[in-house]
């Protein structure tokens, strides 16, 4: 399996439509099936709307596996409490300022169940 650091921005929205629910298009290489139509991927790695949407999606799914993934993405210089489901207030600031990509790759992580 490709880690999800390695996978292209088109690879990974397209990893992300599927595990949305939206079907590869085996004759229109590079589009999905949504419904009754191939269209293009999202593009969650670079849209800060589209990467939001994909971040509602793993908060449902898990919401702390969400945050412990998204928490991976960073060079943490603070301090962070996994045990009581906390995080410094530095941290948490950092989350809000996370990147399309960022919250792209720990929902990849989160809805595959990839750790």
């Amino acid at each position: 399996m490709t880690q999800v650091k390695d996978m292209t921005d088109q690879q990974l929205n397209m990893q992300l439509e599927i595990l949305l629910g939206a079907k590869e298009d085996r004759h229109r290489k590079g589009n999905v099936i949504k419904g009754a139509y191939s269209v293009s991927p999202k593009d969650y790695c670079t849209d800060p709307a589209a990467s939001l949407e994909v971040q509602t999606a793993a908060i449902k799914a898990n919401g702390f596996k969400y945050s412990a993934n998204l928490a991976k993405q960073f060079d943490w210089e603070g301090e962070m409490d996994y045990v009581n489901d906390m995080f410094h207030y530095g941290c948490i600031s950092r989350f809000c300022d996370a990147t399309p990509r960022e919250r792209a790759e720990a929902a990849y992580m989160t809805l595959s169940s990839q750790d």
